[in-house]
């Protein structure tokens, strides 16, 4: 009987071994194939993967590979969004860093934790954010930031980046007014600055000047003409784009990055106050009308791919978020839009009464994000210039 039991024992201890070998033998199969391996690397986030570079020269290798690079599956929506902020009591500039979780612990300033570089890291500032990658500059208190030497391109995941000379073209136009980042993967994994020069007299009389990471030059194209009513500090990149709104007129203006030429498209209205916001999102390029035409509900706009027409691509319901949020159809700021915490959710960011606040347009629901008191200067500047206080931010291992 003992000995029956005995056996019995043995034989649970050699299955369990022999299924301990037979796994571990099929990991050592995934992680000596390359092929394998670089198939499971491109699924993963960019952070996990900027980690395993770590592991040894052959993951960091691997990982740096232009197989893997071309084939990562970036996020399709941002993550997290930073809010540029004036200090109460100095002219420095400060940058909150929040996701859907909340606010980002340790940030209150961007600058000690990705732009050590600066001498003087208080007068750094997010001037434009594109799929991952930001582009900054350096202010200087009373002074035009476009118009300082210093400008930097960084992943913020890697806290790689790059210096970028200004453009020099030798003439009349050194006043840059405008300036643009556009980076999309799905298209090149080398991103593009666009620049808009114009004289000290800001006539409406510009030169177009185009960054390219790949080459590590300026180009400057001929002079062109734009409406005075073009909103030039609130371009959107989009589809190798630009896009500029008009106020009173029924088209606005874009710039096509790669043939060096603009053209017209449709407004879903004219407009004759900023909207609460104009921006690009999953491919779309998405309108929302101003907060003084609002009643218990709005719509979100998006343009079609071939520029016909705006169509409703959302439509949100205030008086469900009113129920939680007393005061929602007065108050709210759109802040931005970023992607549900599970894939292919997509979520409102609004800003009401000191909270951020999101809804999600998969199951109508409004839920408090975190607390944040904004003071009414950084709501003004919110509402006149928005993407140059509000910087979405996705994860991506793209090099600068």
């Amino acid at each position: 009987m003992a000995s029956s039991s005995v056996q019995r024992r043995q034989r649970r201890r050699l299955s369990v071994n022999t299924t301990t070998n037979l796994t571990l033998t099929a990991a050592e199969k995934v992680i000596g194939d390359n092929d394998l391996l670089s198939q499971i690397l491109i699924h993963l986030p960019a952070k996990t993967l900027f980690r395993f570079k770590t592991v040894s020269k052959r993951w960091c290798s691997l990982i740096s590979d232009p197989f893997v690079l071309q084939r990562w599956i970036p996020p399709k929506s941002p993550s997290s969004f930073f809010l540029r902020r004036y200090s109460r009591f100095s002219h420095n500039i400060k940058f909150n860093h929040v996701s859907l979780n909340g606010l980002v612990k340790h940030n209150r300033s961007i600058a000690p934790l990705y732009l050590d570089f600066f001498d003087n890291r208080d007068l750094v500032i997010i001037s434009k954010s594109c799929n991952g990658l930001l582009l900054c500059t350096s202010s200087w208190p009373g002074l035009d930031c476009c118009n300082h030497s210093r400008c930097y391109v960084l992943n913020p995941t890697t806290q790689q980046y790059s210096t970028i000379p200004r453009p020099v073209n030798g003439g009349q136009y050194d006043h840059i007014v405008s300036i643009n980042l556009a980076f999309d993967p799905s298209l090149s994994l080398h991103y593009k600055i666009i620049a808009f020069i114009s004289r000290r007299d800001l006539s409406p009389a510009y030169q177009i000047a185009v960054y390219s990471s790949e080459t590590r030059t300026w180009v400057i194209s001929v002079l062109v003409i734009y409406p005075s009513d073009m909103i030039i500090a609130n371009g959107v990149f989009s589809d190798g784009k630009i896009h500029w709104l008009r106020c009173h007129s029924e088209t606005s203006i874009a710039y096509d990055i790669n043939r060096d030429e603009s053209f017209p498209f449709p407004m879903p209205y004219s407009l004759t106050k900023s909207p609460a916001y104009f921006g690009e999102s999953g491919g779309y390029l998405l309108f929302i009308e101003s907060i003084q035409n609002w009643g218990n509900q709005f719509d979100v706009w998006g343009l079609e791919s071939d520029y016909s027409h705006w169509f409703v691509k959302y439509r949100v319901d205030l008086e469900m978020g009113a129920l939680t949020f007393p005061g929602m159809t007065y108050e709210v700021e759109v802040l931005c839009f970023l992607g549900g915490e599970v894939e292919g959710d997509l979520c409102l960011i609004f800003y009401l009464s000191c909270q951020v606040i999101s809804y999600n347009f998969k199951d109508r629901s409004f839920r408090k994000v975190c607390n944040l008191k904004l003071r009414p200067l950084d709501i003004e500047n919110i509402q006149v210039c928005p993407s140059a206080f509000i910087h979405p931010c996705m994860e991506t291992i793209f090099n600068v």
